[in-house]
């Protein structure tokens, strides 16, 4: 791109960019100048939704477009590409085996002429004075057409190697695409606990406060961790007093939770027993998550659940039982054979119709705090 067309983007994503209401700051300028210079199609969409739906871009969306749309390779253009090279591919093979028949037939023709010829099975050629006259011998001919036969061998040679190296590519293809798909459920997930990372959350929050079906990944179960306890598997859901909620929309809910006094566990048994600690919760939250919900870590010891659909009843229900599931669990440590008590602190926040993301978060934040506050191991939710 010229200096002289990078300067006109420029100066037609300025006005824009000031007229939003999150900072000038070169993640803003990314998103604008992709907009004003129309070679994001999918970004340029996203944002015209956006400002028809709050009439400005915020910080929260502003980072989550760039996070979609500018900063990554868009994995599903990446496998169209794949699956298309796979399409063009495949047509080659199959014209080449086409070939490689035709040339075995071809072959075999020019075989069965030769052994006529060698007979000497030919039909003599009259000019058009009706003269006879003695064209090649036979055996002339015969040589003639063992050397096409020879040439179609070859051919037909070469038409298998060619074969067996289209073979291999699609062979290479095949693994490409299945690490193009690793790599993009990898890259929604915590290497840690297997839970949706921060990205997948935020795509999945986007998505359901847009009522459509969020872009979640497929966490892999944690291995070689327990939630030592057989009574966490079935939880009562005893404890303090908890804050009932008054609210009666349907969803989508957000559950934030906090491990309480992680800090002191880590400054207390070092930072691999707070790891086990974190994948071990990770584990007795991930059988509780209703189906189409999104079960992530955001943070170290911060771990959210975002359900598209529930009545308010239920919402509370279920940050109960999360909370009681842990609570009543027991994390052992190998070395010293002590269990340690692990307990968390619940926020929760229905999403509101129009509201931004950004704004579910920090409620649902806000009645966390609130729980932790009121004495933690409790569930409160958001008015």
């Amino acid at each position: 791109m010229s200096i002289e067309r990078s300067t006109e983007l420029l100066r037609l994503a300025l006005p824009w960019m000031s007229r939003q209401t999150a900072a000038l700051h070169p993640i803003s300028y990314a998103v604008w100048f992709d907009y004003v210079a129309q070679t994001n199609p999918p970004l340029r969409a996203a944002i015209d939704d956006h400002l028809a739906r709050e009439g400005a871009l915020d910080e929260f969306a502003t980072h989550a477009l760039f996070k979609r749309h500018v900063a990554d390779v868009d994995p599903e253009t990446a496998q169209q590409v794949v699956d298309h090279m796979q399409r063009v591919l495949g047509g080659i093979s199959e014209a080449a085996g086409a070939a490689r028949a035709h040339a075995t037939r071809y072959s075999a023709s020019l075989a069965q002429l030769a052994g006529a010829l060698v007979r000497g099975d030919t039909a003599r050629g009259i000019d058009d004075d009706g003269v006879a006259r003695n064209g090649p011998t036979p055996r002339q001919l015969a040589d003639v057409v063992a050397e096409v036969i020879a040439d179609t061998g070859t051919m037909r040679s070469q038409i298998g190697g060619l074969q067996q190296r289209l073979a291999d590519s699609r062979r290479e293809i095949d693994r490409l695409r299945d690490e193009v798909r690793r790599a993009r459920e990898e890259s929604l997930l915590d290497s840690l606990t297997g839970l949706s990372n921060r990205r997948a959350f935020d795509q999945a929050l986007a998505a359901c406060l847009l009522g459509a079906a969020p872009p979640a990944a497929t966490p892999a179960p944690a291995a070689g961790v327990r939630a030592a306890s057989a009574a966490a598997q079935a939880p009562s859901p005893s404890g303090p007093p908890r804050a009932a909620p008054s609210q009666p929309p349907s969803g989508p809910w957000l559950l934030m939770s906090d491990i309480d006094h992680f800090a002191r566990i880590s400054d207390a048994y070092g930072r691999a027993f707070a790891e086990e600690v974190l994948k071990a919760v990770a584990q007795a939250m991930r059988p509780l998550a209703p189906a189409g919900a999104t079960l992530a870590r955001l943070g170290d010891e911060a771990f959210a659940l975002l359900v598209p659909e529930l009545d308010a009843a239920g919402a509370f229900a279920l940050a109960e039982r999360v909370r009681a599931q842990i609570g009543s669990a027991r994390i052992r440590r190998p070395e010293h054979g002590q269990a340690e008590r692990v307990t968390l602190s619940v926020g929760l926040a229905a999403g509101r119709a129009g509201e931004a993301p950004q704004a579910l978060v920090e409620r649902a934040a806000a009645a966390l705090q609130q729980a932790r506050d009121g004495g933690r191991d409790r569930v409160v939710s958001a008015g």
